[in-house]
């Protein structure tokens, strides 16, 4: 039994789950919440602190919700060393589809099947509300014209007008650079 709990205390903390790829990767599917930001968040940073040097797979399988919510998914993606490249397949909705937008550029894959729908709405009323939402609108809108290099007026559109771009309509746009079954990986040396 000692030997057990030795063994157990070099297992790093992510697991072994089947395959060493999975080991790395950060599922966000379903709608953005608080909840499922903190997962995504809190995995990030466990995997970023446990190695620096090899990617980050954020399958992503979102019809998006949260700004804010994503926004801290996004925060936390530049704040870390480690590369996260993006994997999006289903459907892929609002804040979900600037979060995919945002992986490794070379590296943002979508599966053939994959549908992407940037509309953003403001889901709460009163004035207060209605200038957050603006705050987040202009936020996403610089975070998508840095990931796309489409002019700010191009994203405003697709945001408020709620675009919609089948995967290779999005590989055109520059929200993905590849169209796959599988996602790609940078070689670590």
């Amino acid at each position: 039994m000692t030997q057990t709990r030795a063994n157990m205390s070099r297992r790093r903390s992510t697991g072994l789950l089947t395959g060493r790829l999975l080991e790395r990767r950060v599922p966000l599917r379903g709608t953005i919440t608080n909840q499922l930001a903190s997962c995504c968040i809190a995995r990030l940073l466990v995997l970023a602190t446990e190695d620096r040097q090899k990617p980050i797979i954020t399958y992503i399988d979102s019809p998006g919700g949260s700004v804010a919510e994503a926004l801290s998914v996004i925060s936390t993606m530049n704040g870390i060393r480690s590369p996260v490249v993006t994997f999006s397949r289903g459907a892929i909705g609002g804040a979900a589809a600037v979060i995919a937008a945002h992986g490794l550029k070379g590296f943002r894959t979508a599966d053939p099947a994959a549908h992407f729908s940037l509309g953003i709405k403001n889901e709460t009323s009163g004035d207060e509300s209605a200038e957050l939402h603006e705050s987040y609108l202009k936020l996403l809108v610089q975070i998508l014209v840095n990931d796309t290099s489409k002019s700010e007026a191009e994203v405003l559109r697709w945001l408020t007008q709620g675009v919609e771009f089948n995967a290779q309509e999005a590989m055109h746009n520059g929200l993905i650079d590849a169209i796959a079954l599988d996602p790609l990986l940078p070689i670590v040396s």
